[in-house]
């Protein structure tokens, strides 16, 4: 079915067709390593490595940002293969461009004011943002086909990227068709329309119960600064969705808010749609990740400065989806709310626009949780440790500030075995796990049921 319009046109019904199809993929992976400190029973404490097998070689071949084992974990239907993002077909027409749809001066700046504010919208330049109007009005009322005020199909292409970076809403959308119309050798306009996955009573029925997921969302969201707040999507988001790779839309918000599965995209504009619900700007980051495959994240601006956030890679499911045992935390927070210098240690952009120079470590989680330490820190320790054991917490995260608090703070409390000074604990055999980020140079203990 078709959104309904007023139109006085008629398509050109004379087409060469030639199909071309773009395949995107999303691959999300991320490394880590898992390990548990025992008290023997003669109270000479060692380190040892958790025994376990989890398929995956420990050859020196692996990411030097751990000290043990590598797990990939896929971000797509079938555990690895490429999958189709985006759509484009484009076609040539020998007839003319006589009924084309185009939509007029002030709709189009009335599209204009709706957008005014979204990230990728703002850095463009005027004539950009005309086509970038163009465009979000048609695939948001689903058009068969509108004449662009562009000619260049790249520029076509970067734009729609712009729409679909700012427009998670845009749940439908699977692509686009572009037509080339000629006359001769003379190229006199381009085509476009939506590829739609929906008809119009499937996208209402949707919407329907996305809303009611969001508005029990937000109804318990604390009134507070913008930090809290994102912390509250990322938290619940991560507890109310499951990592798999096979569930059904998984590319949109549809997979989170109705279906409670999803992967890295999903993830990613579920975030974007549920703080912009709430007026924090946020938008799609889309790239790859370190020596894997095609991943999505966000930017978000947080008390006047950006941040990157990635609520995938703060879901334990994903680690569980590949089998990877140990104990770490159900949620990690090492990627709430980072600087660009951190997550591009892992992640790298491919943006139609140019990213901000994000550097701003005021919001970022171990620093607004009292748990980023510049040195070694005795009474700091105890504090952090007497904190989680008060909430009930069976984990204690800590992130240092650079590689040599990092291999101080990593001596004192594994090697020379001073984590245990903070457990309270004399009991033979204790035993807890620990997993750290050596990229982000955070450490996590499990604390188990103390």
């Amino acid at each position: 079915m078709k959104a309904s319009f007023c139109r006085n046109s008629v398509r050109p019904n004379k087409y060469l067709i030639t199909c071309i199809t773009v395949l995107m993929c999303l691959v999300l992976c991320l490394t880590g390593c898992a390990f548990s400190i025992e008290t023997p029973d003669d109270y000479e404490r060692q380190i040892e490595p958790i025994p376990a097998d989890n398929g995956h070689s420990d050859s020196t071949e692996q990411s030097q940002s751990h000290e043990v084992g590598q797990a990939v974990f896929p971000d797509a239907y079938d555990g690895g293969s490429d999958e189709t993002e985006y759509e484009v077909e484009g076609a040539e027409s020998t007839g003319g461009i006589e009924g084309l749809y185009g939509y007029t001066d002030e709709e189009i700046a009335a599209s204009g004011a709706s957008n005014v504010g979204r990230f990728a919208y703002e850095r463009l330049d005027q004539t950009g943002k005309r086509v970038y109007n163009e465009i979000y009005l048609t695939l948001r009322d689903r058009l068969d086909d509108y004449e662009l005020d562009c000619k260049d199909t790249d520029e076509i292409d970067r734009i729609f990227l712009c729409v679909m970076m700012d427009h998670p809403e845009l749940f439908w959308v699977n692509g686009y068709v572009y037509t080339r119309y000629t006359r001769g050798d003379v190229l006199e306009a381009i085509g476009f329309r939506c590829v739609s996955t929906m008809d119009s009573d499937t996208i209402s029925m949707r919407q329907a119960s996305i809303d009611a997921y969001v508005n029990n969302c937000l109804a318990g969201m604390p009134e507070a600064d913008d930090y809290t707040r994102i912390k509250y999507v990322y938290e619940y988001i991560i507890k109310n969705t499951d990592y798999d790779q096979d569930s059904a839309d998984n590319q949109n918000i549809c997979s989170v808010f109705i279906n409670g599965r999803s992967v890295c995209q999903g993830y990613a504009k579920a975030t974007q749609y549920l703080l912009n619900k709430v007026g924090i700007p946020c938008t799609l980051v889309r790239g790859t990740v370190k020596d894997q495959g095609n991943h999505s994240w966000n930017l978000v601006r947080a008390d006047g400065s950006y941040y990157y956030m990635d609520t995938t890679w703060g879901d334990a499911n994903y680690r569980r989806e590949e089998g990877l045992e140990g104990s770490f935390p159900s949620i990690s927070y090492d990627y709430l709310c980072v600087p660009g210098y951190e997550i591009f240690k892992t992640h790298t952009p491919d943006s139609p626009v140019d990213l901000p120079n994000c550097t701003a470590i005021a919001d970022n989680y171990y620093v607004r949780e009292g748990a980023y330490f510049t040195a070694l820190d005795e009474a700091g320790f105890s504090t952090l440790f007497e904190k989680a054991s008060a909430q009930g917490s069976k984990f204690v995260s800590l992130k240092a500030s650079n590689e040599t608090a990092y291999a101080d703070i990593k001596r004192y409390l594994l090697d020379d075995q001073h984590v245990f000074d903070y457990l309270n604990t004399s009991e033979l055999g204790t035993t807890i796990s620990y997993w750290e980020n050596r990229d982000l140079l955070t450490i996590s203990f499990g604390l188990g049921d103390r």
